[in-house]
C-alpha cells in the first residue's frame, strides 16, 4: 500500500486498482456469478497493492482536471475489461464443444445451472467449462492474467482510437479460431455418432421391423461417453491454445 502523503502513489494505485478489478471480475474463476463481491473486492485490492509500486514508472501524472481523471478511469475499465474477457472466451469455446457434443450423444434436453456463466447449459456443457478452469489454473492462467495487466502499463497503459480496429480484428480472429477449436474437441463424438447413424440405417433397411431409436439412442449415449473419456487430452491442448491465442492478441493490442 503507497504512503498517503505520495500523491502520485495514490493516484497509480486508484488506477491499477480500477484496471485490476474490471480484469478480475470478467476473467475465468474470479468472474464467476458464485464468487462473492467480497473476495473479487479484496483479491483487486491485493492485486493493486502489489502492482501499483512496480507499474507507477508508466502510469502517468495525475489528471489536472475532472474530465481527464474521467477519461483515464474509462481507459482502465475497457482495458481491464478486454484482458478479463479475451482470457474468459477460451472457457466459452469449451462450454460451446460440451453444447455440441451433448446434441449429439442425446443430452441437449439435460439442463444444469453453470456456476461460473450464471446460467443453464447442457450437462456435457458444464463438465467442459470445469475441466476447462482446471486446464487454466493448471498451466497458471491466473498468472498471465497478472502478467497482462503488468505488461499492458509497460508497453501501452492507454488505449487510443488507433486501437479499435485492431481489438475488432483480433477478437474476429479469436472467435473463429474458437469455433473450430470447438468442432475438434467434439470432433470423436461427431465421428462416433455419425457411424452409429450409417450403422443404424443399414439395420433399419435390413430390418423394417426394428426400431432405431430404441437401441441408437443408448448405444450413442454410451459410445459417445467412452468417447469423450477418450478424447479429453483434447481439451487441455485446446484450453493451451486458446490462452496462448488470447496473450498474442493482448500483446499486439497493447504492444501497439
Amino acid at each position: 500500500m503507497p504512503p498517503l502523503n505520495d500523491y502520485q502513489a495514490l493516484y497509480a494505485f486508484f488506477i491499477v486498482f480500477v484496471r485490476c478489478s474490471a480484469a478480475v471480475m470478467s476473467s475465468p474463476l474470479f468472474g464467476a456469478q458464485n464468487t462473492p463481491v467480497q473476495i473479487r473486492v479484496f483479491t483487486s485490492f491485493a492485486l493493486s497493492a502489489a502492482l501499483s509500486m512496480v507499474v507507477k514508472a508508466n502510469v502517468g501524472e495525475a489528471p489536472a482536471h475532472l474530465g481527464g481523471m474521467l477519461v483515464a478511469l474509462l481507459n482502465e475499465v475497457g482495458a481491464g475489461l478486454l484482458i478479463g474477457l479475451l482470457l474468459q472466451l477460451t472457457i466459452h469455446f469449451a462450454t460451446m464443444a460440451g453444447s455440441f457434443l451433448d446434441l449429439q450423444i442425446g443430452l441437449g434436453m439435460s439442463q444444469t445451472l453453470n456456476p461460473v456463466l450464471g446460467i443453464q447449459v447442457s450437462v456435457m456443457g458444464q463438465f467442459k467449462t470445469m475441466l476447462a478452469i482446471m486446464c487454466f489454473l493448471a498451466m497458471n492462467g491466473h498468472h498471465i492474467v497478472i502478467q497482462a495487466i503488468v505488461k499492458s502499463y509497460q508497453t501501452a497503459p492507454t488505449l487510443t482510437a488507433g486501437h479499435l480496429g485492431l481489438i475488432h480484428n483480433g477478437i474476429m480472429q479469436l472467435i473463429a479460431q474458437g469455433m473450430i477449436i470447438s468442432v475438434q474437441i467434439a470432433a470423436p463424438v461427431l465421428g462416433v455418432s455419425m457411424i452409429i447413424d450409417a450403422a443404424l440405417g443399414l439395420m433399419s433397411k435390413a430390418l423394417p421391423q426394428l426400431q432405431p431409436i430404441q437401441i441408437g439412442t443408448p448405444a450413442k449415449l454410451g459410445l459417445g461417453i467412452a468417447a469423450v473419456s477418450m478424447s479429453l487430452p483434447a481439451l487441455v491442448g485446446a484450453t493451451t491454445a486458446g490462452v496462448a491465442r488470447s496473450t498474442e492478441l493482448l500483446g499486439r493490442i497493447f504492444g501497439g
